[in-house]
């Protein structure tokens, strides 16, 4: 009960097989210090009465392979009564903090898998699990539907790995973009929404790694109904976790960087991750009202978003832009997005789109060195 049905060592679930999905017990009880007292019971020589040698403060839950390597004779000296006490402890304490949180800290998992110039990231329900427990709630993953939650994969459409010329790639673009749409559509209305309409889904967690316009798509594919945390990639310590807020925030502007007449269209370059420059902005778009959103004070580089408010603020700066878009250039139906964002900024940029409020959104992605559209979001201008 302590452990939570997990192997302290490795984590994994001892109450189902890998191979079968079945409910198994595959646990094992392991002896701290050992039963007996003799050389062949590791750790037996360690003080302890042994009428406290079988109770619950002497055993630990894992795996047979941990079980064997814990108790192996050349492997006593790492695993010693002390070690495995603390890791006894920690283990126990966290499956303690965990199912402590009440119903209305569980959250969603929803992760969305693709990969970015033929590379991709390790994002398992493991990783992001982790990641959702470290901002004090618990995962949620529709188990009635899979075993993997809400999981949107597109690592294996045809397509996803982008070729090198330019009308090579915006053609395959069109095509793989159309399966992705249909592939995020799908899973969205089956599994969260059906989630969301019964009311198991109060709260959603949202983990992304996939070409930017898809992650814009999936941001205005979520129900704005319902909460929603979006989580971030940090390259550093290779992790999805939020680090602890230290108070410090980075703080967005959005400006006019075309002053001309607002006509049916308009084009948005965001600036967060890098910087698009005015030579990069596609010809046919040269003549229309532009305005660019970026980061005050500080260079625009892919660690910028270092923290939950420093997303906030950019979200912040996307209702404030759209808000202005609204009042200085109220004849707009298409507005040409060119995003140089980090992925958790795109899906936020996604879920600032409204559709019955904002004009349609042409999403950009740079291929063969040229930025070329690729998704709409919303409504047609017609």
């Amino acid at each position: 009960m302590r452990s939570g049905g997990r192997c302290v060592l490795c984590n994994a679930y001892l109450l189902e097989g890998a191979l079968s999905a079945r409910t198994l017990n595959l646990g094992e009880l392991a002896h701290i210090v050992g039963q007996g007292v003799g050389a062949r019971s590791p750790r037996g020589e360690y003080p302890l009465d042994p009428g406290l040698r079988d109770g619950a403060d002497n055993l630990m839950l894992l795996c047979e392979r941990h079980h064997g390597e814990v108790d192996a004779q050349r492997a006593l000296d790492v695993f010693t009564v002390e070690q495995l006490r603390r890791l006894k402890r920690e283990h126990e304490d966290r499956i303690r903090h965990v199912t402590g949180l009440g119903p209305e800290r569980a959250t969603a998992v929803v992760r969305m898998l693709g990969s970015v110039h033929g590379r991709a990231v390790e994002l398992s329900r493991e990783t992001a699990a982790e990641a959702v427990t470290a901002q004090r709630r618990f995962p949620l993953f529709l188990e009635s539907y899979d075993r993997h939650g809400v999981e949107i994969d597109l690592r294996q459409l045809p397509g996803e790995r982008p070729v090198e010329d330019v009308v090579s790639a915006a053609a395959g673009s069109r095509a793989y973009y159309g399966h992705a749409v249909r592939v995020i559509d799908e899973v969205l209305e089956h599994r969260l929404r059906a989630g969301v309409e019964r009311g198991a889904v109060q709260h959603v967690s949202v983990f992304g790694f996939a070409r930017l316009p898809l992650l814009v798509y999936l941001g205005a594919r979520l129900d704005d109904t319902v909460p929603t945390e979006v989580f971030q990639r940090h390259r550093a310590e290779e992790s999805w976790r939020w680090p602890d807020e230290s108070g410090v925030s980075t703080r967005f502007e959005a400006r006019v960087d075309q002053d001309v007449p607002a006509g049916d269209e308009a084009v948005v370059v965001v600036n967060v991750s890098g910087a698009i420059g005015r030579d990069e902005v596609p010809g046919e778009l040269s003549m229309l009202r532009r305005y660019v959103i970026s980061p005050v004070g500080v260079a625009t580089g892919p660690d910028i978003l270092c923290s939950r408010a420093s997303l906030g603020c950019f979200e912040d700066t996307l209702r404030g832009f759209l808000a202005l878009l609204e009042a200085e250039a109220k004849t707009v139906r298409r507005l040409h997005v060119l995003p140089a964002v980090p992925m958790s900024a795109a899906v936020a940029l996604g879920r600032a789109h409204h559709f019955q409020v904002h004009p349609q959104w042409v999403i950009y992605e740079r291929l063969a060195g040229s930025y070329v559209p690729t998704l709409e979001v919303g409504r047609s201008a017609g």
